[in-house]
């Protein structure tokens, strides 16, 4: 699991497309441009999601990413929700928090 935090970190500080190995990686163009198109936020969570899956991190899933309110008005924060993928029996859903 820390691992795939850590990839979700680099992730958000890479700009989108850049590697060629995985055209979906890389989020920080949406998080830069979000103030002025407020559906990039929605766009990165899918973008992330497909990366995710091209890497073969198929047990994770990004449920949501949120701005989260801030006091300085130059830096936005976002509060990214990681879940994992219930099999059928398995254990309930598990969900983990963090800040990018």
């Amino acid at each position: 699991m820390q691992a795939t935090l850590a990839l979700i970190r680099v992730m958000a500080q890479t700009p989108h497309g850049s590697w060629q190995g995985c055209p979906h990686f890389g989020l920080r163009d949406f998080f830069e441009q979000a103030r002025a198109r407020p559906e990039l936020p929605q766009l990165a969570l899918e973008e992330a999601n497909l990366a995710l899956q091209d890497l073969g991190i198929a047990e994770l899933r990004i449920q949501s990413i949120a701005k989260e309110p801030q006091s300085e008005r130059d830096v936005d924060a976002y509060s990214v929700t990681l879940a994992s993928r219930r099999a059928a029996g398995a254990e309930p859903e598990k969900t983990y928090s963090m800040n990018v």
